[in-house]
């Protein structure tokens, strides 16, 4: 009983010698100016391209537009200035109706491809990444990937 109160004493006192110099280092580190850097999995900011094909000839471009990171297509739209006329649809996602006044009419409609890919998911619940490239297009094709 005794030998087991002197074997715990013992990894106490290990133990709180562990703690005391990891203190100590802390703040002698500190003291130099020393700052870790953590990295991160996701940056704050994420730039993206922005282009819109009216399906007439005319086109804008939004290159290096700045968004957070983890914001969907439809928040690039909304902070890249451009006008829209939206309709949302529970379970989903918001349709885009028009792009600057330009609406959707029986045979085109808006759709958006991103890194040349046809995005099969709404622009609400699309998550871009740094360097996407987005393309609007006001077209009736039917939309396929390679």
């Amino acid at each position: 009983m005794v030998g087991d109160f002197k074997q715990t004493i013992k990894i106490f006192g290990v133990l709180f010698f562990v703690l005391v110099f990891g203190v100590l280092l802390g703040v002698s580190l500190a003291d130099i100016g020393y700052v870790p850097v953590v990295a991160t999995q996701e940056q704050k900011e994420i730039q993206v391209d922005l282009a819109i094909d009216y399906g007439n000839g005319d086109s804008q471009m939004f290159p290096g537009q700045e968004i957070g990171a983890g914001d969907s297509v439809l928040s690039l739209f909304e902070k890249s200035g451009v006008t829209l006329e939206k309709r949302n649809f529970p379970g989903l996602g918001v349709f885009i109706e028009a792009i600057n006044g330009v609406h959707n009419s029986n045979n085109y409609y808006w759709q958006f491809w991103v890194n040349g890919e046809y995005a099969n998911i709404g622009a609400s619940e699309y998550e871009l990444r740094h360097g996407d490239q987005v393309l609007w297009k006001r077209t009736n094709e039917i939309p396929s990937n390679p």
